[in-house]
């Protein structure tokens, strides 16, 4: 699968550079998602989204943070990447 990074993504994805360790299992989980998106240690989730039936979240790996994408064919936009309230916070407003 093919993966894009938003504007977006990049810059919430700057803001965790202080945590090595986080950034790595980032890093682990964008790759398992392009090998496959459904692998059982992303905790792939379509989201409750009344604007987007295309947006979904997978975990990133060993960690309380989700990726948000959203997902077209075979290209994953990856929009977010968020600790487990603001997920919430974005499902419950989408």
């Amino acid at each position: 699968m093919q993966v894009e990074f938003t504007r977006a993504y990049k810059s919430s994805a700057k803001k965790l550079k202080k945590n090595r360790d986080l950034i790595n299992k980032i890093e682990e989980s964008e790759k398992v998602l392009r090998a496959n998106h459904l692998d059982n240690r992303l905790h792939f989730k379509p989201m409750n989204c009344k604007k987007s039936e295309t947006m979904h979240s997978v975990r990133v790996i060993n960690t309380q943070y989700r990726i948000l994408f959203t997902l077209h064919e075979d290209i994953s936009e990856l929009r977010c990447v968020c600790d487990h309230d603001e997920y919430d916070r974005r499902n419950k407003n989408c």
